[in-house]
């Protein structure tokens, strides 16, 4: 479509707009990395950082985390997508389903669980006990080792994410490749390395890269298991004064140009097209339909993955019931009292006695709708502008737009901060000194960092809407914005539907954000209250796990939701 001068205006003002909440948190914090105390331009603060052990240490402490996530991610995630591709069993959809389950609750919250399973007072040594099969005064101490805890509750909770790009890559190969290999005699193992691995190497990438990402900047699941040797930690430790020191700026810097090297990397050596992937399959590929017995053999890896990766989830919401906070099924230990306790809470929103807890689910719900509707307005903007007023100007929007899911959230979290301390033109939302700063800061954080969601959304439904219906009312001498109210927003109601979901509930258990930039306990969001409940010997691990068990169920609801409006299309959300 011709380019219009309101385009061109609306073009300029996201990018300002972008540019404004996404890049100048990030110069804000690379800035502050190499500046001495008089304002000069130093390297000492990077120096120190590249040569002190313990920050070293905690660099490749992220790095191997990372490392050992993606890896494990791929392992579960590439065979089970191949199964899924290739074979055709009774319950195929039903698995499918089930192994995103884990996407339903962060691994900073399926901490709480596994502690609860795997400490020296936990479930499962006390069924063992039970059994007879270890000494009570000498139980297991399976968190012995809290490195592997973090890499295997990261991979759980990530693994779905690999597997919904490689299922996207396994799709778009064309299966007369695989046939002509078949025909000439090449064996399934050959095929496999020889045409299948390259042609999906985009969607390993895709998924991947975000994995590596978000599990070497995590920083809820290290905190929570006790890991404090990793970067995102150490940074959040010197946040955590008030008044960091000029190296934890550099600690950042070093942070972000990991990771964008590290992307970088990957992108040369996984993610150069192949000419196989050049273009898409025009023919679907018939998957083989199995009998009984190939029907169990399948099913077996799905369901062995599911029930390994449900276990924190069934841990968390054991742990909601107990009055002891142990994992234990002991029918006098069970109790509702907690999870009647904060609904009771929530009914009375007045009452000035109302529990962390309560007023945390109140101040996520009022973050998380206002960032929703900052995203709806933004992201369908953005995606109208990329789709159908094509330009190098919708281009750089458009990657600004998707930058968040290659920038860690804990730099942009501290780029904020970086932002409103001393007297500059943000000082007034120093969450430092005002709950008001912090609501601003959080809605903007939570915007941005979930506005991917969004663009990708709205722009799948604009690119299978035919441009013609909006021609046609131009011809008719229907104005834009009129042609957008009466003909494009309509038939994007379920893109709408489903990124704003995603935002949303994205939004309702955000960590990073809600750990660096809420102080004020009247302003704590779920997940700062979560990690603050934890802690509490009052009985606050079971009301964190009960404020988990309600995060989790708002995610089912809402991821169900959004695959029901997007279906297949809803891993193109999730790609880099």
């Amino acid at each position: 479509m011709p380019r219009r001068p309101w385009s061109l205006f609306l073009t300029l003002l996201l990018l300002g707009l972008l540019g404004l909440t996404l890049l100048a948190p990030i110069y804000a914090v690379v800035r502050a990395g190499f500046v001495d105390s008089d304002g000069g331009f130093t390297l000492s603060h990077l120096h120190w950082v590249l040569t002190d052990d313990l920050y070293l240490e905690g660099l490749w402490n992220s790095v191997w985390l990372g490392l050992w996530t993606t890896v494990l991610c791929l392992v579960v995630s590439i065979p089970l997508a191949l199964l899924a591709e290739h074979y055709s069993f009774a319950g195929r959809r039903w698995w499918l389903a089930l192994v995103q389950v884990p996407m339903i609750l962060p691994p900073f919250v399926g901490a709480i669980g596994l502690k609860g399973l795997l400490s020296r007072n936990g479930g499962i040594n006390l069924l063992l006990m039970h059994w007879g099969l270890i000494d009570p005064s000498q139980p297991i101490d399976f968190l012995k080792y809290p490195f592997w805890s973090c890499v295997v509750l990261e991979a759980l909770y990530l693994y779905p994410i690999t597997f919904l790009n490689v299922q996207a890559a396994l799709a778009n190969i064309d299966p007369a490749l695989e046939e002509a290999a078949r025909n000439l005699g090449s064996s399934p193992w050959r095929r496999f390395w020889s045409i299948t691995l390259p042609l999906m190497r985009p969607g390993v990438f895709a998924g991947a890269t975000i994995v590596f990402i978000w599990s070497f900047t995590e920083l809820g699941t290290p905190l929570m298991v006790g890991f404090r040797a990793v970067t995102a930690v150490q940074v959040y430790d010197d946040l955590s004064t008030t008044n960091p020191a000029a190296e934890t700026y550099a600690l950042v810097v070093v942070m972000l140009v990991a990771s964008v090297l590290l992307y970088l990397v990957g992108k040369l050596v996984l993610g150069r097209p192949t000419a196989g992937m050049l273009a898409k399959a025009t023919v679907a590929a018939q998957p083989r339909r199995l009998g009984g017995p190939g029907t169990l053999a399948v099913t077996l890896p799905f369901a062995a993955v599911f029930t390994v990766a449900v276990l924190p989830h069934v841990a968390v919401v054991l742990g909601s019931i107990t009055s002891t906070g142990l994992i234990e099924l002991a029918p006098e230990k069970l109790t509702l009292r907690f999870h009647a306790q904060l609904l009771s809470d929530l009914w009375h929103p007045g009452d000035a006695t109302r529990n962390l807890a309560a007023l945390s689910v109140v101040n996520s719900f009022k973050y998380s709708i206002l960032a929703t509707a900052v995203d709806l307005v933004l992201g369908f903007a953005i995606a109208y502008l990329v789709v159908r007023r094509r330009s190098w100007l919708t281009g750089l929007l458009d990657g600004l737009a998707m930058l968040p899911l290659a920038v860690p959230g804990l730099v942009m979290a501290f780029g904020y901060f970086v932002m409103t301390q001393g007297d500059g033109p943000f000082s007034a939302l120093n969450p430092l000194r005002s709950a008001t700063g912090t609501t601003v800061l959080l809605v903007v954080a939570y915007s941005v960092r979930r506005l991917p969601f969004l663009v990708r959304s709205c722009a799948a439904g604009l690119e299978q809407t035919s441009v013609a219906l909006e021609e046609a009312a131009a011809n008719l001498g229907a104005r834009s914005l009129r042609t957008l109210g009466s003909i494009v927003v309509p038939l994007l109601t379920a893109n709408f539907i489903a990124g704003g979901l995603l935002v949303f509930s994205r939004s309702m258990l955000e960590v990073s954000d809600s750990l660096i930039l809420a102080f004020d306990k009247n302003a704590y969001p779920m997940t700062k209250a979560i990690y603050d409940l934890a802690d509490n010997p009052n009985a606050g691990l079971q009301m964190a796990s009960a404020l988990g068990v309600w995060g989790m169920l708002l995610l089912v609801v809402t991821i169900v939701g959004a695959s029901l409006a997007l279906g297949k299309r809803l891993g193109a959300l999730f790609r880099a």
